[in-house]
């Protein structure tokens, strides 16, 4: 999360300095609960010494309303199309939620009758 939120920062001051002003608080989704507790939360315990440094870079930016945490279940987690190996049903869900195929698509290369190409064929 805290490399996310490093790359929103970036991105938030890229936009400025192009003159654009961006619709702050930018919204992140994430599926961890744990984890927006931790980022939300600046109370910090010896299971999470490792992670201090992020906590308080990602804690800051949420006092500073450039970002704003929910939570999203992982079924509804459009990410974890490009990240996770999912069962068939969400994997198709996940793509239609996405608008990348009709779940009719046929797949097969078909050439219709009428086509230019085997007309040409045929006469030759």
């Amino acid at each position: 999360m805290c490399r996310l939120v490093f790359e929103v920062t970036w991105v938030v001051r890229l936009l400025k300095d192009l003159s654009l002003s961006p619709s702050l608080p930018i919204s992140l989704h994430c599926d961890n609960q744990a984890a927006i507790h931790i980022a939300k939360n600046p109370v910090f315990h010896e299971r999470t010494k490792h992670i201090e440094l992020d906590c308080h870079f990602v804690h800051e930016k949420l006092l500073d309303r450039l970002i704003s945490l929910s939570f999203v279940p992982s079924s509804s987690q459009l990410a974890d199309l490009f990240t996770k190996a999912l069962s068939g049903p969400l994997h198709r869900s996940l793509l239609l939620k996405l608008g990348v195929r009709s779940p009719d698509s046929n797949l097969r290369g078909v050439l219709p009758e009428t086509s230019s190409l085997l007309m040409i064929l045929k006469k030759q």
